[in-house]
């Protein structure tokens, strides 16, 4: 068992040696048996020749000198091969395959609604046809600007004198009536083209503000929707000419029928259901909702102007 032993372990060095010349370049193995063919067959010949007992060990090392360096040449040439495949390794052939088709990759981004919808392919609203004469849904689906111009226009064609204040926050006045000589405004509107909602008490209230501060005794309220009785209620009692939807109606109706059909005219030209920007003045543009949120108006002048308003039908609610 010992011997078995002691010859498994030869074995095993004697491998662990080649591997270890293998794995080493091929010119160390090469170097290695040119050098053992030198140092077997000449030079100790050359240094034990004077001595009888070493000149003949120096005789059976230069017989075997070729069977040491052609274990070394065989090391040589396995090293050789191994860095040859492992420079080389074998590329499998292409196939031929149809191109796969195009996949677009979506790339999280922090989420902006407004942005996002305004990528989005826009919704085109459909134009009403021209009406012929006025009603309450004619007056319900005048945008906000527009329905602020035809208050104004009211007042022109009845022959009082009036303005409409410019673009941009209005101080809650949106009409100044001149009914003197003196230059300054007798009274003021406010208008609300809301469709067909009612207007609470509050933005009444916010007008006898502006009567207070601007030191004028008499107001207007138009509106193409209702009022609530809280809101008529202050109204009365603070000198407020609350004018909804139906009694603007009843008053155009009253006018001339050429001054009638010239304010209808006025009214109806262009597009008169899309709202303007309250900032640029340029007709707004219909913006689809995305991810469950409601359509809305949004200025072309996106993102250098980010004004918006909530939308009802065709009407944009300001």
């Amino acid at each position: 068992m010992a011997v078995l032993g002691t010859g498994m372990a030869r074995r095993r060095g004697k491998t662990s040696q080649a591997e270890a010349l293998i794995a080493l370049p091929w010119y160390v193995s090469a170097g290695l048996g040119f050098a053992s063919l030198i140092v077997l067959k000449l030079v100790l010949p050359a240094i034990w020749a004077g001595n009888i007992f070493l000149q003949a060990i120096a005789q059976g090392f230069a017989s075997g000198a070729w069977l040491v360096a052609g274990f070394f040449f065989l090391m040589a040439a396995l090293s050789a091969l191994r860095a040859f495949g492992q420079r080389l390794p074998e590329s499998p052939k292409p196939e031929l395959r149809a191109p796969p088709p195009t996949v677009r990759r979506t790339v999280d981004k922090p989420s902006d609604p407004v942005a996002d919808a305004y990528r989005a392919t826009p919704a085109t609203p459909v134009a009403p046809a021209k009406p012929e004469a006025w009603s309450l849904g004619l007056i319900r689906s005048l945008e906000w600007k527009r329905f602020e111009d035809v208050c104004q226009q009211f007042y022109q064609l009845k022959g009082i004198k009036s303005e409409t204040t410019p673009l941009g926050p209005d101080g809650g006045i949106d009409i100044r009536l001149f009914q003197d000589d003196s230059g300054n405004a007798t009274s003021v509107v406010q208008c609300k083209a809301w469709g067909e909602r009612y207007v609470g008490v509050k933005p009444v209230r916010e007008l006898l503000g502006v009567m207070t501060h601007e030191k004028i005794a008499k107001a207007f309220f138009m509106t193409s929707g209702k009022f609530s009785d809280e809101a008529k209620n202050v109204a009365r009692s603070n000198n407020i000419t609350l004018i909804d939807g139906e009694m603007l109606l009843m008053m155009i109706e009253r006018l001339p029928a050429d001054i009638k059909q010239q304010l209808l005219t006025f009214a109806t030209r262009g597009d008169y259901t899309t709202p303007t920007c309250p900032n640029c003045g340029t007709p707004m543009r219909h913006v689809a909702g995305k991810g469950g949120r409601p359509d809305f108006w949004g200025c072309h002048n996106y993102p250098r102007c980010k004004q918006t308003l909530g939308m009802k039908g065709s009407l944009g609610i300001r």
